[in-house]
Parts: C-alpha cells; sequence; structure tokens
C-alpha cells in the first residue's frame, strides 16, 4: 500500500449533492463472488457503480455483461491495481488504457470515470486522466485522516474483523446523519467476506435507514447514458476539450519493465484504501518512449484510447 501523501491543496472529490444519498461502489470486480452480490442487489432493486479491474475484465467477461445489462454502471479500476503515482507517464497511460480497451471489447461502451487503486492520486495523475476522458472518483473524506472506509477488504488476510467492519460502518452512518450532502463509501466486491458483508449487513442496515441508494452517476444527477463516451450527449458530462493532437501510442501491458516518474507537487492518497487492495500483482510496461515530458502527455492523450 503506498504511503500516505499530505499536500498542499486537498483534492476536491465528486459529491452527490442531495442529503442522504449513497453513491454505492464496489471495487477490484469482475470476480467469483460478484454475483452474489448482483443477486442481492437484483432482488433489492439497488444499482451500483463498479469500478473494474482490466485483468479481471478479461478472465470474468460473463460477469462484467451481467453487471452492464442489470443497468450497474462500470468504471475503471486500472489493469493491475497499481499505486499509480508510482508509475510513469506511459505506464498510468496504459494502466487506463488498456482498461478502457477491454470494457469496450467486451461491452461496447467506453466508461468516463476511474478511480485510482487506493485512492493513490496527485496533480500528474489526475491530468492524465482526465486528458483520456476518465473523471476521478473518489471516497468520501470528512478529514485529513477519516474517510468513509469500511476497511472490509482487510478481512480476507485477517489483518481486522467483520465486527470492525461493521462498527467502521456504524461510525460512518452516525456522520452521514450530520452531513449536508451526500456520500461514497469505499467496499470491494473481490472476496466472499467482502459480498457477505456488504449483503448481510450494510446494505440491509442502509435500506433500513432509509437512504437512496445510487450509482456515482446517478446520484450525481446524470443520466446513466452519461457514464460512457459512446451515449453521453456531451450536455452534463462534456468530454475534456482540444482536438488536433498528436496521435501517439501506449505500451502493451505484456511487455516488461518498471520506473516512476512522479511529476507535480501535490499528492493525496485520498482515503486509507486497503492494503493490497486487489490481489493482482503489479504489471510493468515497456521502455519504448511513448512520451518525453508531462506536456507532451497532456497534448497527446487526446486521440489515445
Amino acid at each position: 500500500m503506498p504511503s500516505k501523501r499530505s499536500c498542499g491543496r486537498r483534492y476536491q472529490s465528486l459529491l452527490c449533492p442531495t442529503a442522504k444519498t449513497w453513491g454505492l461502489t464496489y471495487d477490484d470486480g469482475p470476480a467469483f463472488y460478484t454475483t452474489q452480490l448482483l443477486d442481492y442487489l437484483d432482488t433489492a432493486n439497488l444499482k451500483s457503480t463498479f469500478f473494474v479491474v482490466g485483468s479481471r475484465v478479461i478472465s470474468f467477461p460473463a460477469v462484467l455483461q451481467a453487471e452492464y445489462m442489470a443497468q450497474h454502471q462500470i468504471a475503471v479500476h486500472t489493469w493491475s491495481h497499481p499505486a499509480l503515482t508510482t508509475l510513469t507517464n506511459e505506464q498510468i497511460i496504459a494502466e487506463l488504457g488498456w482498461t478502457k480497451k477491454a470494457i469496450k471489447d467486451v461491452l461496447g461502451v467506453t466508461p468516463n470515470m476511474m478511480r485510482p487503486p487506493f485512492g493513490d492520486i496527485d496533480d500528474r495523475v489526475r491530468a492524465i486522466s482526465m486528458a483520456m476522458g476518465l473523471v476521478p472518483v473518489m471516497w468520501t473524506r470528512i478529514s485529513p485522516t477519516e474517510t468513509f472506509d469500511t476497511g472490509d477488504f482487510e478481512v480476507h488476510g485477517g489483518t481486522t474483523t467483520v465486527q470492525q467492519v461493521m462498527s467502521n460502518w456504524q461510525g460512518i452512518m452516525n456522520n452521514v446523519t450530520q452531513r449536508q450532502d451526500g456520500f461514497i463509501v469505499l467496499e470491494h466486491d473481490l472476496f466472499q467476506q467482502t459480498v457477505e458483508i456488504a449483503t448481510g449487513y450494510i446494505l440491509p442496515d442502509a435500506q433500513a435507514r432509509g437512504l437512496t441508494i445510487e450509482p456515482v452517476s446517478t446520484c450525481l444527477k446524470r443520466p446513466m447514458a452519461d457514464a460512457y463516451i459512446e451515449t453521453n450527449n456531451n450536455q452534463t458530462n462534456p468530454p475534456p476539450s482540444g482536438s488536433g493532437a498528436k496521435s501517439i501510442s501506449a505500451p502493451s501491458p505484456t511487455s516488461t519493465d518498471q520506473g516512476g516518474t512522479n511529476i507535480g507537487n501535490s499528492s493525496s492518497s485520498g482515503g486509507s484504501g486497503s492494503s493490497g487492495s486487489g490481489a493482482v500483482p503489479s504489471l510493468h510496461f515497456g521502455t519504448a518512449a511513448v512520451l518525453t515530458t508531462f506536456a507532451g502527455v497532456l497534448a497527446g492523450l487526446l486521440s489515445v484510447f
């Protein structure tokens, strides 16, 4: 897990504007137990946003299709779940771009939202994401050290208990009653334990409290069609401006190399994140020079993916 970073200015996350509205999200799938979560959501008539890992998309394409056909929102969570601020520009492009392509190949649509693994984001990562047409979506932060993280991912590794996750949820709910706007919580659909906690406790409790539970796009008062490049009418969620950029290519995710160039002064962890969140080992990408300067990234990304 990347170390926590302080920053000179706090990144302003997207906020659901209506009080007691929960922008429901799950990270790190699709996976074996995602279908159990989908069954519950279908029975309860609830919709969610799934931040999916590209390498798992190609392993579980039918699950991704089931999510999409059930009218859940699909968004990008990188190809191999690395800490993006530790990667070079070209590696970040590959992590996001190949995931976009995998989703497009399976579903026929391209998401326009992303979540950085571990909430690890800085100005450079944010600028690259936005230039690639991907708006970062974090979970709710209420102080420099407190976020709406259930800690559910840690149960699988034995570093926390189900009881502690329930306690974390109750703390989140105590804060929600005092908020003037909505909120987003960090949860995962990767493991059996995380799905069972969601379906056996957290979701029923949220419903009993009368919360409005929606995908992120919907909680932002946008139609679900705006969640994808192909169906976005460019009114409530326009694509990045600019045209005529030089075409560049991203390295293949099968190449091997490593290294990181952390350009930009401001960074934030975006939340406590989950140590080891996403069990796929980080992939490293080729040394072919895609761009040599950060300015080149911003200029060239407009025509990538």
